[in-house]
């Protein structure tokens, strides 16, 4: 007997099954509309379809220079340059007509095979994929037409969220609006990325066959479609077998869907990869490193000004026939590439590296790059890695101007005659002490001309301490545009090791720290760097414009301390190797980094400012000197003969020469002229508020005997001399050599006990710290004179001080 019951609701389940269904496609339709509404008031849902329009034109870009009678001015005339520097035309679009059918049924094959009956979204995919996604079964929504992936390639947006989904769908609905379906297979195979710096597909055919995409056979077809799915992963050359499975995967769902016979198929799955890479074919022409440069910038502020992809962008400059007005000077071009191609010698580590180097001009008083070089030697590509533009390398103290002493001048935190003591900051348990200078010693009382000039570590600190770490960051970060500084939980570089001895975290460019000396060599006004003035397209139309958009950053008068300061570096300080200043005044500042790692130059003239970086591709010590001063000075003597320019550095009007006492900053008194190491007074460069005023308390005249010591009371009057001493107030937790501990005063000698300890000051006690002289073996200057004490005489001056005081009845 059959059990009606059980059968009831199942009948009444599938009565109302329709009703059920009905109600959901009612709330799909209600959230279908909805959603458009929102996608309509929330995201943008057209797309820049006149970029892909021109770059069908298929022309390479053209480049225009200046032969400028004035550049700050922006005076002279342009012309295209010749092709020396601007060589190769490196993507080629491909037009739907060009493409052999074959070639378009792989790929829509394995990425969308209902690609000709939808409009831009397969609803069946999407579904499925958007139940996966909710019910947790994949974290990543998928489904992606090619409508939907030519969305994203044209904006770059590839983040796993909802949102995106959603918009993405939209701008595919728009798209098929706008275009039919072999315009969107044309767009599609021009933009999508094949790894190796591959995007298109007349680049991958290129590429990895060395052939036209037309020359393309069914098996080949199938090994660059492969890539796409995971460029990196199915790379046919890094590996092949990945890419021999998927291949094989595409070409078995063309024969499932009809593109190929089964004796077409089993023929493709039969041969090898069988690759022929570019270098193995034709080559095109080598790009200066300037081309390389200045593409790489356009590209990027193409894809920031309009929200586009590199892909997207890097079609339009490279076929869509657009006029770039470059900002390179061709002279000083041809001078930098020719010494980096034939000149430069770097050092050979143990694996039989040669160090790399790399060298940017830029125009002091407009932020053009005149010049650069990416690396040493003959360039034999292009897109390599430009250790100017593109690598991160901490810059060592080529940034305490930057960082430290602009900042603090410009805040009336110091001026030059401003003093700190040069010795150890942090006295660490182990027994070490921090910060280091590069002498290995402590000099004591220190100047800023010296500690910058000699680049002294323990004075950058100390000054920084003064200035506060957040300021400094702001300063570095946010002033002089040292944008590639962080300040985040991963790699914070707003600390002392990072801000006062440019131990960063990363790095800078050479280009950035370069161009942040523009606001020393252009009175206190930064300029940002530019490689071009503007960007048309095909029409004549502009696409991007790059004014002169300078900013002041320091007064006038600071500024030009500064670059006092900087000079000198070159005088008398950590470049002093240079020449160039005995024809032209030069300024600039020395860098190096943790376990020499990293050399840095960054050096200017009233015209030019020039850097130079020199250190291994993975970074290990370099040996031996700084070759980038060297390297600096050959190159600018260069340029400076071939282009000419000012050649003195101008002072306003408020910065005033003065005399002073480098051991107190204050007005030099007789005894700064009388100290032992010889006049402690020196000339400086101030701002009427910051001229000494009041003479040197600092400096304390002592009667001394002859050769032998601090007088004890008991030498001879005809045998003494009137020097100068310092007063220190220098405690230390353990002994340290610090220079300048022999000649300090300790208070009035006939206070103190004659000793016969000839090593130590007339002033120190037993288990007393207060540093010791260079020379711990010789007798320190400010040592007690014993050459005169006889036992008796030694008697007579204890006895009083053991004796009571005199009774007042008396």
């Amino acid at each position: 007997m059959k059990d009606t019951k059980s059968k009831k609701p199942f009948r009444k389940r599938v009565r109302i099954f329709p009703y059920v269904l009905s109600v959901l496609f009612l709330l799909i339709g209600c959230g279908a509309i909805g959603a458009g509404l929102f996608a309509r008031q929330h995201f943008e849902t057209e797309l820049p379809i006149d970029f892909f329009r021109f770059a069908a034109k298929g022309e390479s870009p053209r480049f225009y220079t200046y032969d400028f009678s004035d550049r700050v001015n922006r005076q002279g005339e342009a012309h295209e340059t010749a092709s020396d520097f601007f060589a190769q035309k490196r993507i080629s679009h491909l037009s739907y007509s060009e493409i052999p059918q074959h070639v378009i049924d792989a790929f829509v094959a394995i990425e969308d095979k209902r690609f000709y009956r939808h409009n831009g979204v397969d609803w069946y995919r999407t579904l499925a994929a958007g139940v996966n996604y909710a019910l947790g079964f994949s974290d990543r929504f998928g489904a992606s037409t090619i409508t939907q992936q030519v969305v994203k390639n044209i904006t770059g947006d590839d983040q796993i969220s909802v949102s995106r989904k959603i918009r993405e769908i939209f701008l595919a609905r728009a798209l098929e609006r706008e275009m039919d379906k072999s315009e969107i297979m044309e767009l599609y195979l021009n933009v999508i990325h094949f790894s190796d710096r591959c995007n298109g597909l007349a680049d991958a055919a290129r590429h990895y066959y060395s052939k036209s995409v037309s020359e393309l056979t069914v098996s080949e077809a199938a090994t660059l479609a492969a890539i796409t799915n995971s460029p990196t992963y199915y790379n046919p050359i890094r590996h092949p077998a990945h890419n021999v499975a998927r291949r094989n995967l595409i070409l078995s769902q063309m024969y499932e869907q009809g593109y190929l016979t089964k004796e077409a198929y089993e023929e493709a799955v039969s041969v090898g990869l069988n690759l022929v890479p570019a270098d193995a074919g034709e080559t095109d022409g080598v790009n200066s490193w300037y081309a390389d440069m200045v593409l790489e910038d356009v590209i990027a502020d193409l894809m920031r000004e309009y929200g586009i992809s590199r892909a997207v962008a890097s079609n339009l400059v490279y076929t869509g026939g657009v006029r770039i007005d470059v900002a390179m000077d061709p002279d000083v071009q041809k001078i930098v590439e020719e010494y980096y191609r034939t000149a430069v010698q770097t050092p050979i580590n143990n694996k039989g590296e040669h160090a790399q180097s790399a060298l940017i001009v830029i125009d002091s008083q407009t932020g053009d790059v005149l010049a650069v070089a990416g690396a040493v030697g003959e360039k034999h590509g292009n897109r390599l890695q430009n250790f100017a533009t593109q690598t991160l390398r901490p810059p060592g103290s080529a940034i305490k101007p930057i960082s430290v002493y602009a900042p603090a001048l410009e805040e009336g935190l110091i001026h030059w005659g401003s003093v700190f003591d040069d010795v150890p900051v942090n006295f660490l348990d182990n027994g070490s002490m921090w910060p280091k200078n590069a002498t290995g010693i402590y000099r004591g009382l220190t100047d800023i001309p010296y500690a910058v000039a000699h680049s002294t570590n323990t004075v950058a600190v100390r000054v920084l301490e003064r200035l506060g770490l957040e300021n400094s960051f702001s300063w570095a970060h946010n002033k002089f545009h040292l944008e590639n500084l962080r300040a985040d939980a991963g790699a914070n570089d707003c600390d002392y090791a990072a801000l006062a001895l440019g131990q960063l975290n990363y790095g800078v460019t050479l280009r950035e720290l370069t161009d942040a000396y523009t606001v020393f060599a252009d009175g206190g006004s930064y300029h940002p760097w530019r490689s071009y003035y503007r960007v048309l397209d095909a029409d004549g139309n502009i696409l991007l414009s790059a004014p002169d958009r300078s900013e002041v950053v320091l007064s006038e008068e600071n500024a030009a301390i500064m670059t006092k300061l900087l000079q000198g570096v070159v005088r008398e300080g950590t470049s002093s190797s240079i020449t160039l200043d005995k024809i032209v005044e030069c300024a600039g500042k020395t860098g190096t980094t943790n376990a020499d790692a990293d050399r840095w130059y960054v050096g200017y003239t009233p015209d030019f400012i020039c850097g130079v970086w020199c250190g291994y591709e993975y970074p290990e010590p370099i040996a031996g000197r700084n070759l980038c001063t060297d390297i600096w000075n050959r190159v600018m003597q260069r340029v400076v003969k071939e282009c000419g320019g000012r050649s003195v550095f101008e002072v306003p009007s408020g910065v005033i020469r003065a005399s002073y006492c480098t051991d107190s900053g204050d007005l030099p008194s007789e005894a700064c002229t009388a100290d032992a190491r010889g006049s402690r007074a020196r000339i400086g460069w101030f701002t009427l508020r910051d001229l000494p005023r009041t003479p040197c308390q600092c400096h304390v005249l002592c009667e001394y005997d002859g050769e032998n010591g601090v007088h004890c009371g008991y030498c001879p009057v005809e045998g003494l001399r009137k020097v100068g001493l310092i007063r220190v107030d220098r405690r230390l937790p353990r002994q340290v050599t610090v220079s300048d501990a022999q000649y300090v005063y300790g208070g009035d000698p006939s206070q103190f006990s004659p000793t016969g300890n000839t090593s130590a000051p007339y002033y120190v006690k037993e288990g007393e710290i207060c540093g010791h002289g260079t020379c711990n073996t010789a007798k320190p200057f400010n040592r007690a004179c014993t050459e005169h004490l006889t036992p008796l005489d030694e008697w007579d001056y204890l006895l009083p001080k053991f004796l009571p005081p005199p009774s007042s009845d008396e």
